[in-house]
């Protein structure tokens, strides 16, 4: 790779990390309307039926508060890796390791959150209570439906933790990347001309 891809293939991974954040809120907002109109269909079931699922449910609003600040700070990095494109008055703003700074940051606080995640998904499941019917009644009916309360059974749930891991990894690629010798500023254009040579 030339060093003026290096410019472009450091953009293109922003760009990832932003439509993959996106992609991650949509799934999370799927997912709870999923489980809204899942709570509608037990309570319709169920005389005073009720879902309960807070786990998953405080992990994904913490994923999505998560992919907000990481598509926040890929715009930013994205200014600060074409800043020598803006006026000074923006170049000034962008310390040089800022990119590097505000992933590690985000890396840090999307690990625990991907484990947990992990975790919830692969093992638990949400459950249906009732004052009236027996929890084993209502189990024994949602199999006989063929419903699965298993987050790991949940098509949006197990898309938005794999997405999410790979955010993470794209968060370490693009630290790697800006800690990198050649994503400084002093190596310009007259340096790749030399080192082309």
């Amino acid at each position: 790779m030339a060093l003026s891809d290096i410019r472009i293939f450091r953009l293109l991974v922003q760009l990832a990390l932003m439509t993959l954040s996106l992609s991650v809120i949509g799934l999370c907002i799927k997912a709870m309307n999923e489980l809204a109109e899942d709570r509608r269909k037990v309570a319709n079931l169920f005389p005073l039926g009720r879902i309960l699922a807070r786990p998953i449910v405080g992990v994904g609003i913490a994923l999505v508060i998560t992919c907000i600040g990481i598509i926040f700070v890929a715009i930013l990095n994205s200014i600060y890796i074409l800043k020598d494109r803006f006026p000074q008055a923006i170049r000034k703003r962008c310390p040089q390791s800022m990119s590097t700074k505000t992933m590690s940051v985000f890396a840090v606080i999307l690990t625990p959150i991907n484990i947990v995640q992990s975790y919830l998904t692969a093992g638990q499941s949400s459950r249906v209570t009732s004052s009236v019917v027996s929890e084993a009644t209502i189990e024994q009916i949602l199999e006989y439906t063929g419903r699965s309360l298993r987050y790991k059974d949940m098509v949006v749930v197990v898309d938005y933790t794999v997405i999410s891991w790979i955010i993470l990894l794209l968060l370490i690629v693009g630290i790697v990347i800006e800690s990198s010798k050649f994503s400084r500023p002093e190596y310009g254009d007259t340096t790749k001309e030399q080192l082309s040579a």
